[in-house]
């Protein structure tokens, strides 16, 4: 009974010292290759997230469709105040389209409304701008990353 023990323990200990063994070379191979601080190899196609010019091209995109998003939430607070105002002056159960036209047919009633809608088109004319512009830095980051890719797979780099 103590040999089937012993051997037993003797076959537990070398299958633990394996996984562990296999657990440590998996866990160097990974850092080295994931290590984001290591420089990437000129042979090598860098992924689009780990290469510091199209980072801070998104970061740039970012920000500026948030200060967009900033000006468009002060120009609504606006409307939606100028909206109420309207709405007080209306019978209850207004349409949306009444109380539109309300604000649009008395600007002496309603100052400003114009001045907001134009600018809120133009807000969104913007939105939409920086919108299209993100989507293509993105696209052509990528086709060049399947480019560069491709070009590694095949032996090759650019």
């Amino acid at each position: 009974m103590r040999g089937d023990m012993l051997t037993g323990c003797v076959v537990l200990r070398k299958v633990a010292m394996a996984l562990l063994f296999a657990a440590m070379c998996g866990c160097e191979r990974q850092a080295s290759v994931q290590s984001p601080s290591a420089a990437p190899s000129k042979e090598a196609a860098v992924p689009r997230m780990r290469d510091p010019e199209y980072t801070n091209s998104l970061k740039q995109v970012q920000d500026r469709r948030r200060g967009v998003a900033t000006r468009r939430r002060h120009v609504a607070a606006k409307m939606e105040e100028l909206i109420s105002l309207a709405r007080a002056a209306l019978p209850a159960g207004a349409t949306e389209e009444q109380v539109l036209h309300e604000l649009q047919d008395n600007p002496g009633k309603y100052p400003g409304w114009r001045e907001l809608s134009v600018k809120m088109r133009e807000i969104n004319a913007q939105a939409e701008k920086e919108l299209a512009d993100a989507r293509s830095l993105v696209m052509t980051r990528i086709k060049k990353e399947q480019e560069e890719t491709k070009d590694f797979k095949r032996g090759g780099s650019k």
